[in-house]
């Protein structure tokens, strides 16, 4: 047993140097007391081959996030610029827009020299279709096909009149006229001539229509000719003028074969539609200009090295692009310049970072991320129609192959329930790295600290903390890690506390943060949380938890608990209560009956069983019946830090020797008595003090805390000072004997060599009743063996 005193009890400031102010310090945001994980995503980043993407495990507010940025963009800068991708039309499949890459940076000039060569076109086919030289080559060749026709059609009315017809040419077609003595045979003339002159006509009719049809023939093939004569013309005058434009970007683009084949196929595109190019309806123009255009989904122009994306909302389309639509005339409509890429694009040749719950949380988002990091290939598709929602046509983009390393950030437990349930995980991310929530107090990190701290006040332009307010931030840093030989790797939590503080001095025109400002910051913090402590705590002062902290009463102590809430936890005393009985042997535990016992807390009450039977029944049996109970607690019961106060009780409850009240325990127990450590004892002792603060501290109040639990309490300076003036006590214990002689104030007794305990002591008294018990049990038998003989004579 040991009574702790003020100087157990404060935190040690003897790895903190001697400085003045923070600034003295080199600002650095590297990460602090994570070694392991950054010894796995070094691993990580080595390995080149595929499924060796990096799942971040650890607890909120480690710096998960801000150290895989941090690590990623120092490893990014010496790595080369990716590729820059883009799409355009596709004349072999217009559905499935083509996808190609281009060194980094050419891809804009590529879709800024494209604009320029359609632009040059146009202009230059203007030039050309409206110069004199054109105009007058197009006439000639007009003016032969004119007079090849007119010699047709003069051959035809010539041979016509042979057989004694007219040919005239009208808008609806070729009128054949009979002919006599040159004027038209009317159909009135024609009823009037002889059989055989309308005989001899009818045949000549039939002649002359074979002429006129052989004549239209050959008059349709002269137009053929004449629109391929000027095609070709068009073509070769087009050639001419707008050849060396598609050569200088060829050259240009020499070395990527894409380029060279699409722009053979723009070209061939053009030659075959030079009469809508040279159309002056301006919505052709447009249509062609954007038919010829570039869509560049990623530009890494003004990249230095890979690309690091954080992804912060990762819907499908943020992550995997998407297809956008237009409408017109109330119909939608989509082409390949509305391809919009998403952030695996962008990060495509890098590092992208996701936050594993956000990426189970979106609809379709791990799965499809799955299956892109399978494959290697990354397609743009719409949700609706990976989901089969959609009837509506749309584009098919060709997919892109993808090298991404791909960095999950989540929790211990979003790991381990992906790593049990999904085994496509474990293939794909088989680097783990974890962060742990605290780190060695020493100098070392500790000088680490303190370039955070400085690299805080630098980043949001606040005055720095003097060393006392080191001193205090270091404190909290060790209240949150719950060891006094730790501190906390929650540098959120830090952030906060700092920045906070540097803001109020600064707002009360301060130059420095002293320690004043970070209680008072510190204080302010708790206030906001802390409503239903205040609840509790005017419950406790009022009595409606009927806590006793002065007297002594027989089978009840004051156990100790934390409701632990999102942002806060606190601690509060609990009244226990122990009966004991004649009646059927064993522990009644009145929560596990109600069904207000968790698993563990059922288990305590089991050891607590064991450790009375190795202990006390030994040479006499138990033969009795005992209840416990958690007084004015209505929910569930879960943990085994109240066994040492639940066994106390018990032994005051058989032996009769009251416990104090002014002493609260904690601490749980195994079967040989042994005091082992239980978590939340800084928020216990304070919850204990708070409750005999309010009553009226007496002197003599104080909590029993497990021996391994003193470098876990990190205790707020005004416990410190009532321990220092004595007004307040804290005891550390090894095992139950121990705890028993601070609760009762007597001695707890040895086991003599005649096997039996020293007479006066209290574990004499339990043995004592239990003599007292049995044999009460046995005369109770032996009553009831001698009324069944005297009812059988």
């Amino acid at each position: 047993m040991k009574k702790l005193s003020y100087e157990d009890l404060i935190t040690s400031d003897e790895f903190l140097p001697e400085f003045n102010m923070t600034k003295e310090f080199p600002s650095c945001r590297i990460l602090i007391g994570q070694e392991r994980a950054r010894k796995a995503v070094e691993t990580g980043l080595k390995i080149k081959e595929k499924g060796y993407n990096v799942f971040v495990a650890g607890p909120t507010g480690t710096g998960r996030r801000t150290f895989v940025q941090n690590i990623l963009r120092e490893v990014a800068k010496n790595r080369p610029r990716p590729r820059d991708w883009a799409y355009v039309y596709n004349f072999d499949d217009p559905q499935s827009p083509k996808a190609f890459s281009l060194e980094p940076g050419l891809g804009k000039e590529f879709k800024k020299d494209m604009g320029n060569l359609i632009d040059e076109v146009i202009e230059a086919l203007n030039r050309l279709f409206e110069s004199e030289e054109y105009a007058s080559k197009r006439a000639e060749i007009e003016d032969e096909y004119t007079k090849a026709k007119n010699e047709l059609w003069e051959k035809l009315k010539m041979k016509a009149r042979e057989l004694g017809f007219s040919i005239q040419l009208t808008p609806t077609g070729v009128l054949t006229i009979p002919m006599m003595d040159g004027k038209p045979v009317t159909p009135d003339i024609y009823e009037l001539l002889p059989e055989e002159k309308r005989k001899e006509i009818e045949e000549s009719s039939m002649k002359v229509k074979h002429l006129v049809e052989g004549t239209l023939h050959r008059s349709r093939k002269l137009d053929r000719e004449l629109k391929e004569k000027l095609q070709e013309l068009d073509r070769y005058g087009a050639i001419f003028v707008i050849g060396n434009l598609f050569d200088e970007l060829k050259k240009k683009y020499s070395s990527n074969s894409d380029i060279i084949e699409y722009l053979e196929k723009v070209k061939s595109d053009v030659l075959d539609n030079l009469q809508d190019l040279r159309s002056e309806e301006p919505e052709k123009r447009e249509f062609y200009k954007k038919k010829y255009s570039v869509n560049l989904i990623v530009d890494n122009s003004n990249s230095i090295g890979a690309p690091v994306v954080y992804e912060r909302n990762p819907t499908y389309s943020n992550l995997f692009g998407k297809v956008e639509y237009y409408t017109k005339l109330g119909v939608l409509q989509t082409d390949f310049t509305m391809i919009r890429s998403g952030s695996l694009h962008r990060a495509n040749g890098g590092f992208i970072i996701l936050d594993a719950e956000d990426v189970l949380r979106n609809i379709h988002v791990w799965e499809g991320l799955k299956r892109t990091l399978m494959s290697g290939w990354l397609a743009i598709e719409n949700l609706e129609n990976v989901l089969g929602f959609s009837s509506t046509m749309t584009l098919k983009p060709q997919p892109i192959p993808i090298d991404v390393k791909v960095f999950m950030v989540g929790t211990p437990l979003m790991y381990e329930l992906l790593y049990a349930y999904d085994e496509d995980f474990r293939k794909l991310f088989k680097i783990k790295a974890e962060f742990d929530w605290e780190m060695e107090n020493n100098e070392s990190n500790v000088r680490d600290y303190l370039s955070f701290i400085s690299s805080i006040c630098d980043e949001h332009e606040l005055p720095h903390l003097t060393r006392d307010a080191v001193k205090r931030v270091l404190w909290y840093s060790t209240r949150l890690s719950g060891d006094r030989t730790k501190l906390s790797t929650r540098f959120g939590e830090i952030s906060k506390l700092i920045i906070e503080a540097g803001t109020m001095a600064k707002m009360s025109k301060k130059d420095i943060v002293d320690e004043k400002d970070i209680v008072t910051t510190i204080e302010s913090m708790e206030e906001r949380v802390r409503l239903l402590q205040e609840k509790y705590d005017d419950m406790l002062k009022e009595y409606d938890l009927m806590v006793e902290v002065t007297g002594e009463k027989i089978g009840q102590i004051n156990g100790l608990t934390v409701i632990e809430l999102g942002d806060h936890s606190f601690g509060i005393p609990v009244k226990i209560t122990a009966k004991t009985y004649l009646g059927k042997v064993g522990v009644v535990d009145i929560q596990r009956e109600a069904d207000l016992s968790g698993k563990i807390h059922g288990k305590a009450v089991l050891i607590l069983e064991g450790f009375f039977g190795s202990k006390y029944a030994q040479k006499t049996p138990i033969s009795f019946s005992a209840s416990i109970s958690f007084e004015q607690v209505y929910t569930v019961v879960e943990g085994d830090s109240a066994s040492l106060a639940e066994t106390l009780a018990l032994i005051s409850s058989i032996s009769k020797v009251p416990i104090k009240q002014g002493i609260a325990v904690t601490g749980s127990i195994n079967q040989h008595g042994e005091v082992q450590p239980v978590g939340g004892v800084t928020e216990k002792v304070e919850g204990f003090f708070r409750t005999c603060k309010m009553r009226g501290l007496s002197g003599d109040q104080g909590v029993i805390i497990p021996r391994g639990n003193i470098k876990n309490l990190v205790l707020k300076d005004e416990i410190l000072e009532a321990v220092k003036k004595g007004i307040f006590h804290i005891w550390a214990v090894e095992n139950v004997d121990e705890a028993i002689e601070i609760v009762t104030g007597r001695k707890a007794g040895k086991l003599t060599k005649k096997g039996v305990y020293e007479k006066g002591s209290v574990n004499y008294l339990v043995s004592k009743e239990l003599e007292r018990i049995k044999k009460l049990l046995e005369e109770k038998e032996e009553k009831k063996g001698k009324k069944k003989k005297k009812g059988k004579k």
